[in-house]
């Protein structure tokens, strides 16, 4: 299973890892093209996404992630905004989710669970063909 992860801390890769014990492949991208780019080229099974103050269009963010077949589910996290409402997401459907900073291990290792179980729900992606 592989996750993108849009993030400027190094520190959630490892955390990631930590907590899903090397279950994952993780693809770290710095800026939200380079995300955009991945999820066009190259769809991962699920992303997490640090949503700043920056005023990117994260709404379209979200319906790239879920005009996949499967839907790529997500995981917003923010210490700007305090609901996905506050950053413009809206009401999150059932393969959106969101989180606030600052969390506890606990809290972040429920929603990269949640994500797993909800891929695992849909089946796995094909990986791209060469």
């Amino acid at each position: 299973m592989r996750f993108l992860v849009l993030d400027g801390s190094h520190l959630l890769i490892s955390l990631i890892q930590r907590i899903l014990d090397g279950k994952v492949d993780l693809e770290e991208v710095a800026t939200f093209d380079e995300a955009l780019a991945a999820l066009e080229q190259r769809p991962p099974e699920a992303v997490i996404a640090n949503i700043g103050p920056d005023g990117l269009p994260w709404r379209e963010f979200q319906d790239v992630c879920q005009g996949h077949s499967p839907k790529i589910p997500v995981l917003f996290e923010s210490c700007v905004f305090h609901s996905p409402e506050d950053a413009g997401l809206g009401p999150l459907n059932h393969s959106c989710f969101f989180i606030e900073k600052p969390y506890h291990a606990s809290d972040l290792r429920e929603q990269l669970e949640r994500l797993v179980r909800y891929n695992k729900r849909q089946g796995s992606r094909k990986p791209p063909e060469a």
